[in-house]
């Protein structure tokens, strides 16, 4: 009677984690494709009225983000590096880099890469960028973390540390479901 009751219990709890599973996937599916669709007519407009990225984790602390009409420009275009993926218990981080020299190039390589499907639905994507303004005569930095605490600001530091001039990097993190703590 015991191994019944048991049995039942089980099984309720597992078919309610499965239904929040599906549902979960079905709302990453649906905001993909809408940001997907919204991609697609951007390209097919020139890029006229920009394009909006949804996230896919926004229960992660990710955000929106509307690119204007200059991350469409084909003069900003940069070639983008992408580094080998690295696995540390059982999340998978993997680095992009660009060459930036003006906040069009630093637009067009985020817009870019966040309309990789692949890197669209990582958990996080981090991104800090320098460059030098010649017109200004001023460096510009800024980094955003995408809702994993402090890391756009550690990139920055180890941007600055390091002395790198006119770059845009990303990390890009799915989570493996094993909270890292500091040692991300």
């Amino acid at each position: 009677q015991l191994r019944g009751a048991l049995r039942s219990a089980l099984e309720e709890v597992a078919s309610v984690a499965v239904a929040r599973l599906v549902e979960r996937d079905e709302l990453l599916a649906a905001a993909f494709a809408e940001a997907e669709s919204t991609a697609e007519a951007a390209r097919q407009s020139g890029g006229r009225g920009g394009f909006t990225f949804l996230p896919a984790n926004p229960q992660y602390g990710q955000r929106r983000r509307h690119f204007e009409e200059l991350s469409f420009d084909s003069g900003n275009a940069v070639e983008i590096r992408h580094g080998e993926p690295i696995v540390d218990r059982k999340s998978t981080f993997i680095a992009h880099a660009a060459r930036v020299v003006n906040e069009g190039q630093v637009q067009w390589a985020l817009r870019e890469m966040l309309s990789d499907k692949k890197v669209a639905v990582a958990t996080h994507n981090m991104f800090a960028y320098r460059y030098m303004d010649e017109a200004r005569g001023v460096q510009v930095a800024d980094n955003d973390d995408d809702g994993e605490d402090g890391a756009g600001s550690k990139l920055a530091q180890l941007l600055s540390m390091v002395g790198c001039e006119g770059v845009f990097v990303m990390v890009s993190r799915w989570y493996g479901g094993i909270q890292l703590g500091a040692d991300r």
